[in-house]
């Protein structure tokens, strides 16, 4: 309403002007101008009441805090009212387009028309902007139930995305499947089920979450969690420092960004991923010019997106092995490379960049591991739980090695057999070498449930997660995880984050929140707009004195949780990151602090709400920090500052300079 008002005070102060310009400059015999200055006249008082309308209608909204809405009964009937004068506006407009045809020689001046034709174009873009704030503000579908709601808010955006519907097969099982890769069902079913119960509205939940961050940024300043690391006594096992720790972790953050291929390498490398898309190559292969193509000594199937992989990565054509360029609803891309340094045999599989990923990911209801298909033994019920999209993307993966072959082949030295992929001769000195997992988010999450599998072949597997996600395997598989498998968390990542218990408990605490919020939710966005960091908590919340009506809907929301969760148990099932969890704490003055952190600590204090707790998941970033880390672990300290992450050199220069520090092996010696 505030927006509102300040758009009619203009446009009726810009419509009196024209009126009054039009008035003096009209000739007496034209009976058109006549008209076109009742119209103005009109279209002024309609303005003006619907000004007065909304003056009233934001003192009402004013009244009480954000809980009270008792205190606003009278909302409802005004905004009825300020409908009534839309329609008359929509009306006034559409007769104003009549009345503008007449007016050729009706005024003595002829800007005087191009006024009132003016006029005109801007009240049809004053109703536009009418109708954006409706679609802001209220739910066009708020009188469906909450899971009906969501599917057709994301049955929109899959026609805004034009994410068509595939042809039905006469299999049921194939018919489910492509129903899923033909819509979003599956994240509006995820959105559904976090936000039912909770009648509130995007102003609410913005207000919700700054109440959040006050809290959150207090929480992290006092109570960080788990334990520094200070010393090379503190590394982990089997590395014997520090350093040698966040070497290995800057390395194979690298292999997975590297998975990502061009479009994320552009994004962290703008300078070289630009340039490589200008390349007469890159064009050739574009615009399908074979005879050039076949100037190409190095001519491949997503040509762009494999140079960028083995830029990122700092390895060769030789060293590239096996690429996966599939992306579907549980088919991660994925790539398998040497490492010569290493001399590991190295899997990078991609995070989420599509929308298939984001698919994958929605599938947060755990579903069960077959015991027999991983070492460890006594398991059973919830302790097999692992996240659902990460299993199916995992499933896909294994189908792919057991196919092709490639890891037995390399490190085991097996002769190849009939169908599978054959290596390139530059792998058959790979045998013996040690296997390596990695991946971001997404990845990530796969590459540790990934590991479970290939533990009976490969004993000395290692795993490095780059920001997994929260909800990936049940506490007791994650304890197991830790003999093999590191994870890094990159200060307030949500992601690193996201499971279904924590996405109750953000639900929760926002309710908590907004029930004891002492303010009205403008003054609250005011404050937070102009004061920022600067708020306490005593300034917006007082629990002792929260409304009898604010409680009362708190009840009613935590007994409809209570039981949702009854009838829908998987939705709190506790799942958390994998192995080991190196968190890497942002300080205030932008240094970095790694602690050591226990899952079950990490995943009970739930999403920290920050600035920046969405970009903080990005590789190029987490990459970054951790390149420095390496660099600054030779030094007596361990924090190091992030802007030391921004120099002449870009982010890839950097990362391949401080990873070429020790001399790649010749082939010979290989």
């Amino acid at each position: 309403m505030a927006g509102l008002m300040l758009v009619h005070t203009v446009w009726c102060v810009i419509i009196l002007v024209v009126y009054e310009r039009a008035h003096r400059t009209l000739r007496q015999d034209c009976k058109g101008g006549k008209r076109a200055m009742v119209w103005l006249f009109t279209t002024f008082g309609c303005y003006f009441l619907a000004l007065l309308v909304e003056v009233i209608l934001l003192h009402t909204s004013l009244k009480g805090r954000i809980m009270e809405p008792g205190k606003r009964k009278l909302v409802p009937y005004l905004l009825y009212a300020h409908l009534l004068l839309l329609a008359t506006d929509i009306a006034l407009t559409i007769l104003g387009t009549l009345v503008e045809r007449g007016l050729a020689t009706c005024f003595n001046q002829a800007r005087v028309r191009t006024m009132i034709l003016s006029v005109i174009i801007g009240n049809f873009v004053v109703l536009g902007m009418h109708f954006f704030g409706i679609a802001l503000m209220f739910s066009m579908f708020g009188h469906l139930p909450s899971d009906k709601k969501w599917y057709k808010i994301f049955n929109i955006i899959s026609t805004v995305l034009c994410l068509r519907r595939r042809e039905k097969k006469i299999d049921p099982e194939v018919d489910r499947t492509l129903d899923e890769q033909g819509t979003l069902a599956h994240i509006a079913n995820c959105f559904a089920e976090v936000f039912q119960g909770a009648d509130v509205v995007p102003s609410d939940i913005a207000a919700g979450m700054g109440l959040l961050a006050i809290q959150h940024r207090h929480l992290i300043e006092e109570q960080p969690l788990g334990k520094p690391f200070l010393n090379d006594s503190d590394a982990l096992a089997p590395y014997e420092s520090l350093g040698e720790m966040y070497t290995d972790a800057a390395h194979y953050s690298r292999f997975a960004l590297a998975a990502y291929g061009w479009a994320l390498f552009a994004w962290a490398d703008p300078r070289t991923g630009l340039g490589m898309a200008c390349s007469a190559e890159a064009c050739a292969n574009c615009c399908g010019c074979t005879s050039c193509m076949k100037r190409s000594n190095e001519v491949e199937p997503h040509d762009l997106d494999r140079k960028a992989l083995k830029k990122c990565a700092g390895i060769e054509s030789e060293d590239l092995l096996f690429v996966s360029m599939v992306n579907g609803i549980g088919e991660p891309p994925f790539f398998i490379a040497r490492d010569v340094r290493r001399k590991a045999i190295v899997i990078s599989i991609r995070g989420t960049l599509s929308v298939a990923d984001c698919i994958t990911d929605s599938m947060y209801k755990p579903c069960i591991l077959n015991p027999d298909v991983i070492i460890e033994t006594g398991l059973q019920g919830a302790d097999l739980h692992v996240h659902s999209g990460v299993f199916r993307a995992t499933n896909f993966i294994l189908s792919e090695l057991a196919e092709s072959r490639i890891l037995e082949q390399a490190i085991l030295g097996e002769a190849p057999t009939e169908g599978c992929t054959p290596l390139p001769s530059t792998a058959a000195g790979c045998r013996g070498w040690g296997l390596v997992i990695t991946g971001h988010s997404l990845g990530a999450g796969v590459a540790a449930n990934l590991s479970l599998h290939l533990r009976k072949k490969f004993h000395t597997l290692k795993v490095w997660c780059i920001e997994p996600p929260g909800g990936v395997l049940s506490p007791k598989l994650c304890e197991i995880t830790k003999e093999w498998t590191y994870s890094t968390v990159h200060h307030c990542d949500l992601f690193c984050r996201l499971s279904g218990p924590c996405l109750l408990k953000l639900r929760g605490d926002m309710m908590d929140a907004l029930t004891n919020s002492k303010l009205n939710k403008f003054s609250l966005l005011m404050r937070m707009t102009f004061s920022g960091t600067k708020l306490q908590i005593s300034d917006v919340l007082d629990p002792t004195q929260a409304a009898s009506e604010s409680t009362t809907l708190r009840d009613d929301f935590r007994r409809y949780a209570d039981e949702q969760i009854s009838v829908t148990p998987l939705m709190s099932a506790p799942l958390h990151p994998p192995g080991h969890l190196i968190h890497l704490q942002r300080l205030p003055h932008g240094e970095y602090a790694p602690h050591l952190v226990e899952a079950s600590e990490f995943m009970a204090r739930g999403m920290m709400i920050q600035y920046g707790f969405f970009s903080d998941h990005f590789p190029d970033k987490v990459a970054a920090v951790l390149s420095d880390l390496a660099s600054a672990s030779t030094g007596a300290s361990q924090a190091i500052s992030s802007e030391g992450t921004v120099s002449e050199d870009t982010l890839i220069d950097k990362l391949v300079s401080t990873q070429s520090r020790r001399k790649r092996p010749s082939e010979d010696n290989v």
